[in-house]
């Protein structure tokens, strides 16, 4: 098996679709939903956790029957029934679509995996494992977060906002990066484990030379 491609998605407003009703199902439902992507939910039943979020997606409560990801034209499906048989027919069908579709019972038979992510503010950490084992991509990803503080979310809106105007001011790519790993290097992320935004801003500024 190839390598498979990281990528970050812009799924807002983009049509997804979620067949499963379940645990599985509802986590999918979860995160699709903060990524601002419309969500239908395609399923005899569900469970609690979807039953929360029916006021923010678009519930079939049927089971699925091929046609069905026909009418939605969706970008993304995840076939997350328990029934292994449903979920390859979904596939089948996604594929047919042009739609790219995670089948939860089995990685290697999809197109894409969900990974085990932690977020800081700007900041998204994603670990996979090639499915190889899903806990040890949740164990990882919490010892990543253990070291990856707020204070790095801090430091990384001071940059998004600074960066445009450092652009301006210095062309030379390699240059930018130089800079940007000065402050990397300097105190400012201790200073913000610490407390002392004050502190720490000022030795950004100093170190930018912005203050706009």
């Amino acid at each position: 098996m190839s390598d498979l491609y990281p990528v970050m998605l812009n799924l807002e407003g983009r049509a997804c679709v979620v067949v499963g009703g379940g645990q599985v199902a509802a986590r999918k439902v979860a995160g699709l939903l903060a990524a601002g992507a419309a969500v239908t939910v395609i399923s005899p039943a569900i469970c609690p956790e979807i039953e929360e979020m029916v006021d923010f997606i678009t519930i079939h409560l049927q089971p699925y029957t091929p046609g069905m990801l026909a009418a939605i034209r969706p970008l993304l499906v995840f076939a997350a029934t328990d029934v292994v048989e449903v979920n390859r027919h979904v596939a089948l069908e996604a594929r047919e679509l042009g739609a790219l579709v995670d089948t939860v019972d089995s990685g290697d038979d999809g197109d894409f995996s969900s990974m085990a992510v932690f977020r800081r503010g700007r900041i998204t950490v994603a670990i996979s494992t090639n499915g190889a084992s899903p806990v040890l991509a949740a164990h990882l990803r919490d010892q990543l977060a253990d070291v990856i503080g707020d204070e790095y979310a801090i430091l990384a809106d001071w940059m998004a906002d600074a960066r445009a105007r450092i652009r301006d001011r210095i062309p030379e790519q390699a240059n930018r990066a130089a800079l940007w790993q000065r402050v990397l290097d300097s105190p400012i992320p201790d200073l913000l484990h610490g407390g002392d935004e004050r502190a720490a801003r000022a030795l950004f500024y100093e170190l930018v030379g912005d203050e706009s």
